[in-house]
């Protein structure tokens, strides 16, 4: 092993052994399974903007950020940017109302509109398959790093799941937020140290000498591909359950009105900075695969304690991501399907429902790992989940919300459409343009026809 590889190696040990201690001490927030979702109400501005840069910095926009600028160049910042206005999306148009509703996740929205559990039990399921693809999505980051320093993908990705399910059930939601506090505010600076340590050693100029003109267009591709790497995950941020649990974990109003606002803004001017490690590492190696271009410049060519900051970053990244898409996604199994359908007088039994979530946690990790060993790129992984989701649920939980004619018959309806549409589309049995947004359209007509026809008596009168 190289003397940097083993600085490097250190770096990670010893960043990743600090995260696990703010772990442990998220165990006094977490004395209850409500607690473990809801960080026991404790959220202050810190922790809370930290938390929603940390779903983002570190492996989304950071590794997949790299990979797009070694692939278009400037242009690979579209995804970011998405990631941006999901974040200001919320702020303005859900923040307030979710504060003080106290909606945890989007089934208690519906529940409360439509009074009744199919709608609930549809978006908890197709939710929770969302959260499994987001996880994945995150896992692979692990693999691309095993695979890079030459061991078996696989063992990157078993090993990545361990951790993240053994620092969930240790931590709750304060320690997956406290983690992303201080993930972030490394990960912000050293970015900016990185950037500026490539100016210094002439990689701007290196870049535009060698990579092609093209490289520095704003967007480099055709319509559709901009759809998909920036509409998806905007419009995800309005029916986004950790948003959800954020907003209810916050202990004022003004805190869950500004976090997301200011979370926003900060990814916007930071989206194009990993852009521009990813197009450093495709000008200094034109053949190698942007899928691992990050690792390699971090790795090979970064001075050794900053980039072993960067990938310890990017590994704390994926724990504290994962762990904040397991707790949603086994909200939605316990809070939604077993205490609202199954067993609605089973909230005194504390013990059963951690035993629950527990298990939920670790089912739903071993299928985002095997999902993992398919994909080596995150983005279109990600934008699919968030599609995928948009397609079922953005419709209905939006109307439930803003429009009071709504009936759960048209959110039934503008499920299947989407839901249907976008998986028709996905395997290939029709070809639809602009798929990763189109067929919410389609969803929001049958879901206005059928709700118009489906009104109560009482208002039809």
């Amino acid at each position: 092993m190289s003397s940097r590889v083993a600085i490097i190696l250190s770096v990670m040990a010893v960043y990743l052994i600090g995260m696990v201690l703010i772990g442990l001490r998220g165990r006094k927030y977490s004395s209850s399974n409500k607690d473990v979702m809801t960080a026991a109400g404790q959220g202050t501005m810190l922790l809370v903007v930290g938390s929603y840069l940390g779903s983002h910095l570190g492996n989304g926009v950071v590794v997949g950020g790299a990979q797009n600028g070694a692939m278009y160049g400037i242009g690979g910042l579209w995804y970011g940017a998405g990631s941006a206005f999901s974040y200001l999306l919320f702020a303005v148009v859900l923040a307030k109302l979710i504060y003080k509703k106290g909606y945890l996740t989007l089934p208690d929205v519906l529940a409360e509109h439509y009074g009744d559990k199919v709608t609930a039990v549809l978006i908890a399921i197709l939710h929770c398959g969302a959260m499994i693809g987001m996880i994945a999505g995150q896992i692979i980051a692990g693999k691309l790093l095993f695979e890079y320093i030459g061991l078996p993908g696989t063992l990157g990705a078993a090993i990545t799941l361990v951790i993240v399910i053994g620092y969930c059930a240790m931590s709750g939601l304060w320690g997956v937020m406290m983690t992303d506090v201080v993930q972030t505010s490394v990960i912000l600076v050293v970015t900016v140290v990185s950037i500026i340590w490539m100016a210094g050693q002439g990689s701007f100029e290196l870049m535009s000498s060698t990579l092609p003109a093209g490289s520095y267009d704003l967007v480099p591709f055709d319509a559709e591909t901009m759809i998909m790497m920036f509409g998806p995950g905007m419009l995800y941020g309005l029916i986004s359950a950790l948003s959800y649990q954020r907003t209810v974990s916050c202990k004022e109003e003004k805190t869950a009105r500004l976090a997301p606002m200011i979370a926003g803004v900060i990814i916007l001017a930071f989206a194009v900075l990993p852009v521009f490690i990813g197009m450093y590492g495709r000008a200094l190696w034109p053949d190698a695969e942007a899928k691992t271009i990050i690792f390699k410049v971090l790795m090979e060519k970064f001075p050794p304690i900053l980039g072993g900051l960067m990938v310890a970053c990017i590994c704390a990244a994926v724990m504290s991501t994962c762990d904040g898409q397991l707790l949603a996604g086994s909200a939605n199994i316990v809070n939604d399907i077993y205490l609202k359908v199954i067993n609605p007088n089973g909230h005194s039994d504390e013990k059963k429902l951690a035993r629950m979530t527990t298990i939920s946690t670790v089912v739903m990790g071993i299928i985002a790992m095997l999902i993992s060993l398919s994909f080596t790129m995150m983005v279109p992984l990600l934008s699919l989940c968030y599609s995928l989701l948009n397609s079922g649920a953005l419709v209905m939980t939006m109307g439930a919300i803003f429009w009071k004619k709504s009936t759960k018959e048209g959110a039934i309806a503008s499920f299947v459409v989407g839901v249907g549409l976008t998986l028709l589309n996905y395997f290939g049995v029709i070809a639809m343009p602009y798929a990763s947004v189109l067929p919410l359209v389609p969803a929001a007509i049958v879901f206005v026809i059928v709700s118009l026809m489906t009104q109560p008596k009482e208002q039809v009168d």
